[in-house]
């Protein structure tokens, strides 16, 4: 039996920008109408942004600077780092910020250039 999935290309064929906006509007799309951060961090589109490490946190930051969502776990496992104080758990536009600041604290801008 033939079945047909719509997964994004190999790594290799193309850039690490472009794979992660297809892999993240694929993840936006089917964590569309859900309201559990975990099943949303479990979605395979989710888990492959987190199998591409490092180089996605600038874009990823970019993201949440334009429009807060829930990158928090994906960040949290690519960098075990998490700069979000206890006061802000659970209200994304300042866990969103506290990212934000955390990249512009270890200069991921400039990391952005570099994926670009």
């Amino acid at each position: 039996m033939t079945t047909s999935t719509s997964l994004p290309p190999a790594p290799a064929t193309i850039s690490v920008e472009d794979r992660f906006h297809l892999l993240a509007a694929e993840w936006k799309e089917q964590a569309r109408y859900l309201s559990n951060s975990v099943r949303m961090a479990t979605l395979p589109p989710y888990q492959r942004i987190i199998g591409m490490g490092m180089p996605v946190v600038p874009l990823i930051l970019e993201e949440l600077r334009r429009e807060p969502h829930h990158w928090f776990w994906v960040l949290e496992a690519i960098t075990d780092q998490n700069p979000v104080p206890a006061a802000s758990l659970g209200k994304i536009k300042e866990m969103a910020e506290a990212w934000v600041a955390w990249g512009q604290k270890y200069n991921c801008a400039s990391a952005l250039m570099e994926v670009r």
